[in-house]
């Protein structure tokens, strides 16, 4: 943690000379271009942030509950490739490619597993119909306070006659 200062800032270093890189090699024009289409990438990939996990509440109903290290790794990796999209530079974008590749660490993953278990949980209403077969209508609720009698917060013409 010591270094970290150093390391951001090496890494700015980098993303700039890199930059500089580009427009010496492809111009100034096309550089921009890169950088607004990589930046819109990023964006785009957090915006579809959500569909990872339904992907991976999925795979793990599927797998019957058991979720590997590397399953539960993929949305963070994606999270962060996007970020470093955002970013303006082309070492950031080197880094969120490398993010993507379906790596699977071989050897580190095994290792991992037998070390390491995960198990999904899901949780939410399921179809069918309520076991005490009363007449709830989902959305119609009123509170009701520790005396029985309802709270009065509610508003003057949801309070019940009295």
């Amino acid at each position: 943690m010591r270094y970290f200062g150093f390391g951001l800032l090496g890494f700015g270093v980098l993303e700039v000379m890199s930059v500089f890189w580009m427009v010496g090699r492809i111009g100034g024009g096309m550089t921009f271009v890169l950088m607004v289409l990589s930046a819109m990438a990023g964006v785009f990939m957090l915006r579809r942030m959500g569909l990872s996990g339904v992907l991976l509440a999925a795979s793990a109903a599927r797998g019957g509950g058991k979720v590997s290290a590397y399953q539960m790794l993929w949305p963070v990796r994606y999270a962060v490739a996007g970020l470093l999209l955002l970013s303006p530079g082309f070492v950031s974008t080197a880094a969120a490619v490398l993010l993507m590749l379906p790596f699977k660490g071989g050897r580190a993953a095994e290792m991992a597993q037998e070390h390491m278990s995960f198990t999904a949980y899901s949780s939410g209403v399921r179809g069918g119909r309520s076991r005490d077969g009363d007449d709830v209508i989902e959305g119609e609720y009123s509170t009701v306070d520790g005396n029985g009698r309802p709270s009065e917060k509610l508003l003057p013409e949801d309070k019940p006659p009295r």
